[in-house]
């Protein structure tokens, strides 16, 4: 008898850990969608006001932190080809694309002279300890690359990332190449890569 009430408590304990994690699951999920609808309703209303960056165009300057506290200005990357990718943890598209970037940065980034700049854009990102967030998913996706955080979301704003991932290739004059909005593959990046000065 002692047997088989354990037996049913266990059978209960383990019902209420599924139950339990299937709830978090859902919350988990209406947040994600909750932060991807209200950054799409911003982004539009903004997208309405601004042109944005054009190809040919030289890209403003910055200068932002990483996670450790390195300053990152882009100006110090002339020279260089640039890849200058906006992002966020929650965004399913960008999550897709970084694992093309970091092989191509691990293999061919060197010798194509190429650097990848990997923007976060912080304020966008939802819920508690968004540092935390962006340190999980660089360790998740073993990244590499430059990681700058744009907590303010203007260099976001001034670059128009308003639908994310957005990526703009900038050649060795410092001039935009080419702007990409959604994910790219590794082939397509190395591809626009051969095509820049």
């Amino acid at each position: 008898m002692n047997k088989r009430i354990f037996g049913l408590a266990l059978i209960a304990l383990l019902v209420g850990i599924v139950v339990v994690n299937i709830i978090q699951e859902v919350r988990e999920n209406d947040e994600i969608e909750a932060a991807q609808e209200e950054f799409l309703t911003q982004s539009q209303t903004e997208e309405q006001t601004s042109e944005g960056l054009k190809n040919g165009d030289v890209p403003p300057d910055f200068e932002l932190e990483t996670l450790d506290g390195a300053s990152v200005k882009l100006s110090d990357y002339k020279g260089k080809k640039v890849i200058l990718n906006f992002w966020a943890s929650w965004c399913p598209p960008c999550k897709a694309e970084m694992p093309h970037m970091e092989n191509y940065y691990k293999t061919k980034a060197k010798q194509q002279n190429t650097e990848i700049l990997a923007v976060n854009l912080t304020n966008a990102e939802r819920g508690g300890n968004v540092n935390k967030k962006v340190e999980n998913f660089i360790e998740e996706y073993d990244l590499t690359f430059t990681v700058p955080l744009d907590e303010s979301g203007e260099i976001g704003k001034t670059y128009g990332a308003f639908t994310i991932p957005t990526t703009y290739m900038i050649d060795t004059n410092g001039k935009i190449h080419t702007k990409i909005i959604g994910p790219m593959d590794e082939e397509t990046i190395e591809k626009i890569v051969s095509e820049m000065k």
